[in-house]
């Protein structure tokens, strides 16, 4: 992404609006040469090769299908780790009776706050410096967290100091880790010269139909529309794919934070 959406993530939306406008000036681009071309040589003078323009918009549905298909892939990575994150924490919360009650209370203390920053982490994002300083407090919050169970766990009687070790501090750092683990997919995106490389082909790809629609004399500005408004919505998905937490409702994302707040707040 570029520095001006990096400084106000709010504009990621508008993006898909921008580059479908690329896409139909580009057609209208190639409209016009195709017709000033007729013009100047006449129609008998310009062919059009069907298997290279065949060839181009083949290669652009390959990239668009590649990076859908990647897009995808962290989409659902994201996800599946977000119901790890939610049903670690949900074991942790259930193991905290191994554990004196003062500690307990102080442990329990901690793992709300974590996840009412995870809840808030995402919402009203303007710049990706909120991100890194949201992602910063959560990793200080696990490791305050492994620290206070490894501490507690030194202090429990002996009758549950086994069952803590072997149940409680491996989830501990399961949670860590997946915690730590669900950042690093946050941040993982497809290269942006991809991105630039899928957004030439399609402009290209645009260009070519508004041209042959002139040499050919089979004007269809329905489906040439039709062709635009499916691009602009499949650069939305993917885009959306990337950015879940910009892009997509808010409660889709992060439907068993939620669920598990709820319950932490009807047990307390």
């Amino acid at each position: 992404m570029s520095s001006l959406i990096n400084s106000n993530l709010q504009l990621l939306s508008l993006v898909p609006l921008a580059l479908t406008f690329s896409i139909f000036v580009s057609t209208a681009v190639g409209w016009y040469f195709g017709r000033s071309r007729l013009k100047k040589h006449g129609k008998d003078s310009i062919v059009v090769r069907d298997f290279l323009v065949t060839a181009i918009f083949g290669l652009s549905a390959l990239v668009l299908g590649l990076t859908f298909s990647g897009s995808t892939s962290r989409y659902v990575s994201r996800m599946d780790m977000n119901r790890i994150q939610a049903q670690t924490l949900q074991e942790v919360y259930g193991s905290l009776k191994y554990l004196s009650p003062s500690d307990q209370v102080e442990i329990k203390r901690s793992l709300n706050e974590l996840v009412a920053l995870r809840l808030t982490i995402y919402k009203n994002i303007n710049d990706i410096s909120d991100l890194e300083v949201g992602s910063k407090k959560i990793l200080n919050i696990t490791r305050k967290i492994q620290e206070q169970v490894t501490e507690a766990v030194s202090r429990t009687s002996p009758n549950n100091k086994l069952l803590a070790q072997e149940v409680l501090i491996p989830q501990v750092r399961s949670l860590a880790s997946s915690f730590f683990t669900g950042i690093i997919n946050a941040k993982s995106h497809p290269p942006e010269l991809l991105m630039r490389f899928l957004f030439a082909l399609l402009c290209i790809g645009a260009f070519l139909i508004g041209y042959t629609m002139v040499v050919k004399n089979e004007i269809d500005w329905l489906l040439a529309t039709l062709y635009t408004v499916l691009v602009g919505f499949s650069l939305y998905v993917i885009l959306a794919m990337e950015a879940p937490n910009l892009l997509m409702p808010y409660e889709e994302m992060n439907r068993d934070f939620l669920l598990l707040h709820n319950t932490i707040k009807a047990a307390s």
